[in-house]
């Protein structure tokens, strides 16, 4: 005879495997690769960074390589991080930089880390002395899966000369709810939010203002 308790343990477990148990999942980013609909200026060099500055990652509430939550269950949160194991940001570069050499430019990734000071951010890319610098800034980033997903970012992108003038400045903002999946949340969100991640860097990369300052 099933007793009320292991009903109850039944039933926490049935919920846990229809919604897809979030324990152990990663995001795929390294593998994006943006379109970019122009040609940059071919056979020169950029250098690609990325300084995280979201407000939990300073304070070293959540590692670098934090990318939101997945919940199952009755909503029982897990933290999810990068496939890569690296910080979010180095992802990003290595992103960007794979989707500029498709183009012809010749890249040079910098990585900093999200408690490097401004000036030893520029100062590494100066050290590459690329003919344009592209200087990412991430001030949120925060997914959230459920059933449905729910992604805040805010991203910046600063375009700079070989002397570090700043030639364009632009951010991508947005909070909204991407359609996830009743039986397996898991996977839309492994799906879903990667190619949210790709969108995000083809409206910056796409601007008018960096198309203009890129060449």
């Amino acid at each position: 005879m099933i007793t009320r308790k292991k009903l109850v343990v039944c039933l926490f477990f049935g919920v846990i495997v229809l919604n897809g148990c979030a324990v152990g999942n990663v995001y795929n980013f390294t593998d994006t690769r943006a379109e970019i609909k122009y040609s940059p200026a071919n056979g020169k060099n950029a250098a690609v960074a990325t300084h995280d500055q979201r407000p939990d990652v300073i304070k070293g509430i959540c590692d670098p390589s934090y990318v939101g939550m997945q919940r199952a269950g009755f909503g029982n949160p897990w933290r999810v991080h990068t496939a890569s194991g690296l910080p979010f940001a180095d992802d990003l570069t290595k992103a960007v930089a794979e989707s500029l050499a498709q183009k012809g430019y010749r890249v040079i990734p910098v990585f900093v880390k999200h408690d490097d000071e401004r000036a030893k951010v520029t100062e590494a890319m100066r050290a590459g002395k690329a003919y344009r610098n592209l200087l990412f800034i991430i001030k949120k980033w925060e997914s959230d899966t459920y059933t449905n997903i729910g992604l805040a970012y805010e991203i910046e992108l600063n375009v700079l000369d070989e002397k570090l003038n700043v030639l364009a400045s632009i951010s991508a903002a947005e909070t909204k709810t991407i359609p996830g999946s009743f039986w397996d949340p898991p996977s839309a969100a492994r799906r879903e939010i990667p190619l949210a991640f790709q969108q995000i860097l083809e409206i910056l990369l796409n601007n008018q203002k960096i198309r203009q300052a890129l060449h």
